[in-house]
């Protein structure tokens, strides 16, 4: 809290964007959230369709002790971005300052993929955030498939941590690393990124609901991005669950190099330009054929590959 019952009103003071909501956002700043407005000269100053982001480290002018304006928003070190929807060549940014990529994956209910995860990886890779996977529900259980999937993450480095939500099993190990980051919880709905938060700051309260009957996938339950300060440090932020993440400032060119165990191989392919796909005398798909690359990883390339060409299509 500010300090006895100093009047701060009037006062310029720094402070950590925690919550956007329409065209107010949340600040906290000497020990205090505020509710703030943005100046038009902010707006106006970029091109940015996101001037102001969670994670934001920002300069507000105090009106009273709740509300204040949003004067300067400072340069960002790292962002987490998506392309808005329908509108494939406009960024839109979901966190800012953020130095670690939490990406929770269920091993059921909602079916474990890898595919989502590789995609978290090239987000990370391409924001300049540390990835770090949590595989959440293991209290249903582990296939052989999972397995051997969280294998290849682990040999290929990740951080990698195995808990259940419903008893607590694994989050101490987790704190452990998000004391000391910055970090944003991502992945689809229904893997129980809300459950984990209520677990690491007990009285959050974020709501949560049960995975669909119907389609085996998780319903919203967090409809905006929210920022908490950890009891023991570090910061945590809670997102919307994604049903596909759309990367941002990625090509068809560029995709084999965000999976870093192809670098060295791609320089040995017959082609220059070669897409690792169908191109003869491919080195890639010789360490894949060889188990040197990851067949589980392959695909998934080859998979978002496809994906690429689609959206270049119809954007």
């Amino acid at each position: 809290m500010a300090a006895g019952n100093e009047d701060m009103t009037g006062k310029a003071v720094d402070g950590i964007v925690t919550h956007g909501h329409g065209n107010r956002f949340t600040v906290y700043a000497d020990g205090r959230y505020y509710s703030c407005q943005v100046r038009k000269k902010i707006k106006f100053k970029t091109d940015q369709t996101t001037p102001v982001a969670v994670g934001d480290d920002v300069r507000i002018s105090i009106i009273d002790d709740r509300e204040g304006v949003v004067e300067e928003v400072r340069p960002r070190r790292s962002v987490l971005s998506r392309p808005v929807v329908d509108r494939e060549t406009t960024e839109h940014v979901l966190a800012a300052n953020i130095d670690a990529l939490i990406i929770v994956v269920s091993t059921k209910e909602p079916q474990f993929k890898p595919g989502v995860i590789d995609r978290f990886l090239i987000a990370a890779h391409l924001g300049g955030l540390h990835p770090a996977i949590v595989v959440n529900k293991i209290d249903l259980g582990l296939d052989p498939e999972t397995r051997e999937a969280i294998d290849v993450y682990r040999q290929l480095g990740h951080d990698l941590f195995l808990t259940s939500a419903l008893d607590g099993f694994g989050l101490e190990e987790l704190r452990g690393l998000l004391r000391t980051h910055r970090s944003i919880l991502a992945g689809h709905s229904g893997v129980g990124k809300s459950t984990l938060l209520n677990r690491l700051l007990p009285g959050t309260d974020q709501p949560t609901r049960e995975v669909s009957v119907v389609t085996g996938r998780g319903k919203h339950t967090t409809s905006s991005i929210q920022m908490f300060h950890l009891a023991d440090g570090g910061y945590v932020i809670d997102s919307p669950g994604v049903k596909v993440l759309g990367l941002w400032q990625v090509d068809k060119a560029g995709l084999a190099s965000c999976f870093p165990e192809m670098l060295t191989y791609m320089e040995r392919c017959r082609f220059p330009r070669c897409r690792h796909l169908q191109e003869p005398d491919c080195a890639v798909k010789e360490a894949v054929e060889k188990g040197d690359i990851s067949r589980l990883r392959y695909n998934s390339y080859c998979q978002i590959y496809s994906s690429l060409e689609c959206e270049n299509r119809t954007g």
